[in-house]
């Protein structure tokens, strides 16, 4: 009986040391060389933080202009956008009339950049979203569609944005 308890003494002494490698090894690495570059404005397709977008469209006879602003551009799957994926999924369950998103998707089949925004009306909230595939041109050409609150039928139209140019480095 001794000699089972000094062999399990041992294995659990030798696991303990081992202890801290296999910690280690499970902690993020620091990569240097994304350090954060504060002297020029950060980029992510066709958007820079600082920018704003100045968008028009035509919905039948209805037309329609918005000014969409890039404060800040976070990670998001296949892409980066203004605001998180959380936060998106609160404002669609929310229904804010303030919500606004610009986003850019950059995967291997699609590159695109899409614009949409919620407006207030009477009775319910309408969601405008415009998508151009990213071409490098600006403005940008894409489908411009309207989704009212309670109706199942989309309305669908054509839309151009335009970005600001992007901001100026501070001076040194």
């Amino acid at each position: 009986m001794l000699g089972g308890m000094s062999t399990v003494t041992f294995i659990a002494r030798r696991s303990l040391l081992l202890l801290p490698l296999g910690l280690g090894a499970c902690a993020p690495a620091v990569n240097l060389s994304t350090i954060i570059d504060t002297t020029s404005p950060r980029r992510v397709g066709p958007l820079y933080i600082g920018q704003t977008w100045t968008l028009s469209g035509q919905l039948g006879a209805q037309t329609l202009s918005k000014t969409l602003a890039v404060p800040r551009l976070v990670e998001v799957q296949d892409g980066s956008a203004t605001v998180s994926v959380y936060d998106q999924d609160v404002a669609r369950r929310l229904n804010t009339a303030d919500f606004q998103l610009v986003s850019y998707t950059n995967n291997d089949q699609l590159k695109k950049v899409t614009f949409t925004w919620n407006e207030a009306v009477p009775g319910g909230l309408n969601r405008y979203t415009c998508t151009a595939p990213y071409t490098s041109s600006n403005p940008v050409v894409g489908v411009l569609s309207l989704s009212r609150s309670g109706d199942a039928n989309d309305v669908r139209g054509t839309c151009l944005a335009s970005g600001t140019q992007p901001p100026v480095k501070p001076a040194q």
